[in-house]
């Protein structure tokens, strides 16, 4: 009785193991056909600019060895924990499925194009957001 105890658990442990192990491989598959790693890597593109402004007098060398560093593959594996604390096996499923079909390829196609529309759109948003602060404290004796 003991040692058939003992087997179902090792071979329960296995399977709770191998579920594990098979949604970590959907999370990786998510990340690898959404293109995770494509749009972290432009995401990086566009901020470059306003990062420099963060350390404007560091040498050209220090930013040319930034992007060198980068590690888009180390950044995405990031995301695993993330995603598999917020969404079940079955929905990591779904969301690959959704990817798969034609829209979801839409939205691929489309998204780093999003993307870039939507930063510029952002950036002169704040831009102008800023200008009309700085006229209202100017209005108010602000120098």
């Amino acid at each position: 009785m003991k040692r058939s105890l003992f087997v179902f658990l090792f071979i329960a442990g296995m399977a709770v193991a191998g579920h594990g192990q098979t949604k970590r491989a959907d999370i990786v598959k998510l990340l690898d056909i959404s293109n995770t790693k494509m749009q972290a890597a432009q995401l990086f593109d566009l901020m470059m600019p306003s990062l420099k402004t963060i350390a404007p007098d560091a040498p050209v060398t220090f930013w040319t060895m930034f992007q060198s560093k980068l590690d888009m593959d180390s950044f995405v594996d990031l995301f695993i924990p993330v995603y598999d604390k917020y969404f079940t096996h079955d929905e990591i499923k779904g969301l690959i499925q959704f990817y798969e079909s034609p829209i979801g390829k839409k939205l691929l196609a489309v998204t780093p194009l999003i993307t870039q529309d939507s930063y510029g759109i952002g950036q002169a948003w704040g831009e102008k957001l800023a200008r009309d602060i700085i006229e209202e404290l100017i209005e108010q004796g602000y120098q």
